[in-house]
């Protein structure tokens, strides 16, 4: 089974390492020919990655890259713009119009989050059975329903069915992507896809905030709606063309796609550069196969980390509560300011993936992440003394953790590549057993199903003394969690390859 140390190349365990013709080993050949390289070309590596393949190889890579990402970053676009939807409808008008009271608010989020559980795992299995090509736009036009239904509601907990539903069919889509991206990509080419795929998602969050004041102020009343009404109806309406686009852009996987828009040629070239990535084909699930995962450290440390991770990147979204206690500002303000936050981490998430790819190491992003959420979180968990503007600020510095998010799964692709079903096992469950509440950011998890209710209670607000100094121990947690499982793999490869990667 071949497995990948973080920033290394995917080995083969069962494939003999063969000498060049100078008598080097291949990996010499390749670095020594990597120094050779003119700095043009090393920029133009680090531009984008398939400027310097063979043209055919570069016209795949071209292709690919459209069907894809389109599909999958117009659809998390979409989806990111509906969680928000409860956000901005909340403090423009459907409070009232609801007569939403006490926590009911927070309770929106919780229900989604328990669809989204509930989904998750149980998705990725039937996915090594059934074709992603079918179940993800399938699963995509049942969410458009029940998103158009979001926009009739009369009752909060008329709203609390639609937002578990809204869950239940989005938790077949994160790890699924992140399948498919594994499952096409190489190396040198996953962490930049990976990002550019969860950037769309907060051009999403950034775009409800504008996107719900002009349909406040322009659309308000027309047809006897709100113009919190007509933001689901237009989140519906954008999500359609997106989810018949599936039936079609969605290659499945190498070793069973059937697209017509990919000739003999290049199926063949796809499953050539997954075996020489180390990449296992697929493998249908069996009992005997989820023994074999369960028995690993990487379910079991990996989850973990993203538990804390994603436990801990909810502070953020709350700025719209903390603006609107403040009493200083119109809706269209506290809808529009903390839009920042995705901006920012729309940006660092780029930044994040291409220098993820030229370093060839991911560890270096994510700690880094942890440590500037860190300080955001000290900030607002001490909160009396803190200056006004330090306030202000550490909201927006939380958009740079988010972003670091994919580079860690880039690496649980990597190092689970030589084992297909523990890599569609572990993107499942770090997703669904780490639940966030977060609404600005849909990698959830089962954890802040309960977690918001009592350190992110509405009726804390605008101080959530308990909520952000548990993130503060969980910003921490996840530090040292990591710190363990980068120890296992450099261990792990040290057992079999002492000569290779000394410990």
């Amino acid at each position: 089974m071949g497995e990948v140390l973080e920033g290394k190349t995917a080995i083969d365990r069962n494939a003999p390492v063969h000498p060049a013709e100078d008598g080097s080993t291949d990996t010499e050949s390749s670095s020594e020919s990597a120094q050779k390289r003119t700095i043009g070309q090393r920029v133009k590596d680090i531009i984008w990655d398939s400027f310097d393949y063979p043209p055919a190889e570069r016209r795949f890579i071209s292709k690919i890259d459209f069907f894809i990402l389109t599909w999958a970053g117009f659809s998390y676009f979409s989806k990111n713009l509906n969680s928000n939807n409860v956000s901005n409808a909340y403090v423009s008008g459907m409070k009232q119009e609801l007569h939403v009271v006490g926590n009911e608010y927070q309770t929106f989020t919780t229900m989604w989050t328990i669809g989204y559980v509930i989904s998750q795992i149980p998705s990725q299995v039937i996915c090594t059975r059934v074709r992603l090509s079918l179940w993800c736009p399938s699963w995509e036009l049942f969410w458009v329903v029940v998103t158009f239904a979001s926009a009739s509601v009369k009752t909060p907990q008329q709203l609390y069915a639609c937002r578990f539903l809204v869950g239940l069919a989005e938790g077949t889509f994160y790890p699924a992507v992140h399948t498919v991206l594994g499952g096409w990509y190489t190396k040198r080419e996953l962490g930049k896809r990976a990002c550019i795929f969860f950037g769309s998602a907060f051009v999403g969050s950034m775009f409800s905030g504008y996107l719900q004041a002009a349909l406040y102020k322009g659309m308000n009343g027309v047809g006897g709606l709100s113009g919190w009404r007509w933001l689901f109806i237009f989140d519906g309406i954008i999500t359609f063309p997106m989810a018949i686009w599936g039936y079609f852009a969605l290659p499945d996987l190498p070793s069973n796609t059937r697209v017509p828009w990919l000739k003999p040629h290049e199926k063949q070239l796809a499953l050539d550069r997954m075996k020489k990535a180390g990449k296992q084909l697929e493998e249908p699930i069996t009992w005997v196969g989820a023994k074999r995962v369960l028995s690993r450290w990487h379910f079991w440390v990996y989850t973990t980390y993203y538990t804390f991770f994603i436990c801990s990147e909810n502070i953020g979204s709350y700025m719209n509560l903390w603006l609107t206690s403040l009493n200083r500002y119109p809706v269209t303000d506290i809808n529009t300011y903390p839009t920042v936050i995705n901006a920012i981490t729309i940006f660092t998430t780029l930044i994040y993936g291409w220098t993820s790819d030229a370093i060839k190491l991911r560890s270096p992003i994510v700690y880094f992440s942890l440590t500037v959420c860190f300080f955001a979180a000290m900030n607002l968990a001490i909160w009396d003394g803190v200056p006004f503007g330090l306030k202000w600020a550490s909201y927006y510095l939380t958009g740079f953790a988010q972003g670091s998010g994919p580079v860690f799964l880039t690496m649980v692709n990597e190092v689970c590549a030589g084992d297909s079903l523990e890599r569609k096992i572990i993107l499942g469950s770090t997703n669904s057993i780490a639940q966030s509440s977060t609404v600005a950011n849909r990698n959830s998890y089962a954890f802040n199903a309960w977690i918001p209710l009592l350190s992110y209670n509405t009726t804390y607000a605008p101080r959530f003394l308990v909520g952000n100094s548990i993130t503060v121990g969980l910003i921490v947690c996840a530090a040292l969690t990591l710190t363990l499982a980068l120890y296992l793999q450099r261990r792990d490869e040290y057992v079999d390859y002492p000569n290779v990667y000394p410990f």
